[in-house]
C-alpha cells in the first residue's frame, strides 16, 4: 500500500520552487501547457503520461485521462518521479486524492501575464536541469515580443486603440474580457477588449450586447462551422456594427492562444497584432 504523504509544492511567480529530491526521469503532466514547456526545454523524452488534451508529438506517452478527469490509478501505475499540474486546471482535477495516494505533485500558480509564464518556465527548467536553455529561450522570446509590441503601438482618432471582441465560443457566445489572460494578449498586440466584466475573465454574452460594445474588430477562435454561422448572422442582421460594416471579421486557430508558454504567448501576440495591422492598413479601424 502506498504511503500517505503530502508531497505538493506550489510554484508561485517569483519564488524558487526548489529541486526534486532525485533526478527527474519520469514525468506525468496534467497540463497541456506544461507539457509544451517540457518539450520546448528539450525534455520531452521524460514524459511518460499526459492528458488527452495534449497535442503531443512525442511517441510512447500514455494518455492518463482527460484534463478534467485524470485517471489516478493509471498515473500511479506509471510510477512517475513527479506529477506536474497547474492552478489553471487544479480546481477540476481533484489533485488532493493523488497527493494522498503518495504521488509527488508539483503545482504551478496561475498565469496572469507573460511575466508569470516566464517565472513558471524558469522554475520548471530548474527542476529539469535546463536553467541555461530556459534563460536563452526567454531572452529570444522576449525580444520577439518587444518587437511585436513596438510594431503595433498604433492608435486611431483621439488616441483610441482598436476595440476587439474576441470570442472563445460562438455557441454559446463566450467573450474574452479585459480581465482575462487573452485580454492581456490583446493589449500587448495593440488593441483593447470590447468587453469589460469585473471579476469575470470569460463571460457568456448575448448577441444583442454587441450593439452596445460595437467593436472595431471581431475575432473568433476555432474557425469552425459555428464561427462561420455566427459571422453569417452578424453580416445579415447586424450590418450597422462597425466591424461588420467594415468586414473586420477574423478567425484564428486555437493552436497557441489557449497555452501558457512563453513561445505560445509571443506567437499569439504576433497573430493578433497581424490582424490589427491588416485592419488598420485597410482603414477598418478608427
Amino acid at each position: 500500500m502506498l504511503a500517505l504523504t503530502l508531497s505538493v509544492i506550489l510554484c508561485s511567480p517569483g519564488k524558487d520552487a526548489g529541486a526534486p529530491a532525485a533526478p527527474v526521469m519520469r514525468i506525468v503532466s496534467l497540463s497541456p501547457s506544461i507539457s509544451r514547456q517540457i518539450i520546448d526545454l528539450h525534455a520531452g523524452r521524460l514524459l511518460v503520461g499526459v492528458t488527452s488534451y495534449d497535442d503531443l508529438r512525442e511517441g510512447g506517452v500514455t494518455i492518463v485521462g482527460t484534463l478534467i478527469q485524470p485517471n489516478f490509478e493509471k498515473i500511479l501505475t506509471l510510477e512517475p518521479d513527479v506529477v506536474f499540474c497547474s492552478d489553471e486546471d487544479g480546481p477540476v482535477q481533484n489533485i488532493e486524492r493523488l497527493i494522498e495516494a503518495g504521488a509527488v505533485v508539483r503545482r504551478f500558480g496561475r498565469n496572469r501575464n507573460y511575466a508569470d509564464i516566464c517565472d513558471h518556465y524558469e522554475a520548471l527548467a530548474g527542476m529539469l536541469g535546463r536553467e541555461g536553455l530556459a534563460r536563452k529561450n526567454i531572452q529570444r522570446y522576449t525580444e520577439r515580443l518587444n518587437r511585436a509590441i513596438h510594431r503595433t503601438r498604433f492608435s486611431g482618432r483621439g488616441g483610441r486603440l482598436p476595440r476587439v471582441a474576441f470570442f472563445l465560443s460562438c455557441r454559446p457566445l463566450i467573450a474574452a474580457s479585459s480581465d482575462s489572460f487573452i485580454g492581456r494578449i490583446i493589449r500587448d498586440a495593440g488593441g483593447s477588449c470590447a468587453y469589460h466584466a469585473a471579476g469575470l475573465s470569460y463571460p457568456m454574452v448575448s448577441v444583442e450586447s454587441l450593439v452596445y460594445a460595437d467593436p472595431d474588430v471581431f475575432i473568433s477562435m476555432g474557425g469552425d462551422a459555428d464561427s462561420s454561422d455566427f459571422f453569417r448572422v452578424l453580416s445579415g442582421d447586424f450590418n450597422s456594427l462597425k466591424a461588420v460594416r467594415n468586414r473586420a471579421l477574423f478567425m484564428i486557430a486555437p493552436d497557441t492562444i489557449p497555452y501558457y508558454t512563453p513561445e505560445d504567448y509571443v506567437k499569439s501576440v504576433e497573430k493578433i497584432s497581424g490582424i490589427l495591422r491588416k485592419a488598420a492598413l485597410s482603414g477598418l479601424t478608427p
